[in-house]
């Protein structure tokens, strides 16, 4: 048996060599980045003193989601990865999460499978290297005051409530953030967070009858990422912001499944995932 315990501060430096053996191209800021949102969320697997091991989970109320998991090369199949899962899942079921979701590779479906998550829809992580601009029609930027509106709006078709993670991004400087309502009601908003000449792109949640919003939206937050590479996970089911996002130079970099344990969670919606660990 590993022994499982927090991942601390002092961890953060082998942990992103664990990750990166996966092309992840993490850094310690990743990782500071989980524990402001989720301190208790980071754990490390133990073989004695040998650190083996590294999964990250955040919780949003009634949902959660299951992150990073990487282990050693040579511990591999020997039970330390399903170890660092069971783990994860009795942390956020013992603080209040009802529904547990991930984004995974294809071949790791049976793994998760066999704890008890269920296969979801398809996504695709797509990239564009320096992007070419795209025009696009005014929208609102989202600012301080309409935080409120966007969180229960996020939180209605997520499932869980974001809010940590939505100010988080919304309210750092460089970030990018626009919104769409219609007789004062939020209808769709977009999110894209910044690292100097690297993007991502994404949450975006609109309702499941505004594509010509969702599409606007995009547009206007891929306007402001001009240059820059940027990444984005979009559902394969939609097909029309899928070709557009193909029109102006992104490719597929791989897939992933969305998989969820418990109850799916949220509304049918337009959606482009927040990250890959956060859901």
């Amino acid at each position: 048996m590993f022994r499982i315990k927090p991942l601390s501060a002092h961890d953060y430096l082998f942990a992103v060599e664990l990750a990166n053996t996966m092309n992840w191209n993490m850094t310690v800021e990743d990782f500071k980045f989980i524990a402001s949102l989720e301190p208790e969320g980071l754990f490390l697997a133990m073989d004695g003193d040998k650190r083996v091991g590294i999964a990250t989970c955040i919780s949003y109320g009634r949902v959660g989601w299951f992150g990073n998991l990487v282990v050693e090369p040579n511990y591999r199949s020997k039970g330390a990865a399903t170890q660092l899962v069971k783990h994860a899942i009795h942390y956020l079921q013992g603080r209040g999460v009802k529904t547990i979701g991930l984004y995974t590779y294809q071949n790791l479906t049976k793994f998760y499978g066999k704890v008890g998550f269920k296969e979801d829809v398809g996504f695709a992580v797509l990239r564009a290297e320096n992007l070419r601009h795209k025009e696009s029609l005014p929208f609102m930027r989202i600012r301080n005051k309409d935080l409120s509106l966007i969180e229960a709006f996020d939180r209605e078709f997520f499932g869980g409530d974001r809010r940590r993670l939505l100010e988080s991004i919304i309210l750092e400087e460089g970030n990018v953030g626009f919104y769409h309502s219609e007789n004062n009601a939020v209808t769709g908003y977009v999110a894209a967070t910044v690292y100097d000449q690297l993007a991502w792109l994404g949450p975006l949640i609109c309702h499941p009858d505004k594509l010509d919003t969702a599409l606007g939206l995009v547009a206007a937050a891929l306007s402001e990422l001009a240059g820059k590479t940027v990444y984005t996970v979009v559902a394969k089911k939609e097909t029309p912001l899928v070709d557009m996002f193909l029109s102006v130079g992104f490719k597929e970099d791989f897939s992933v499944t969305r998989m969820f344990l418990g109850e799916p969670a949220g509304k049918n919606c337009i959606y482009l995932a927040e990250s890959l660990e956060r859901g």
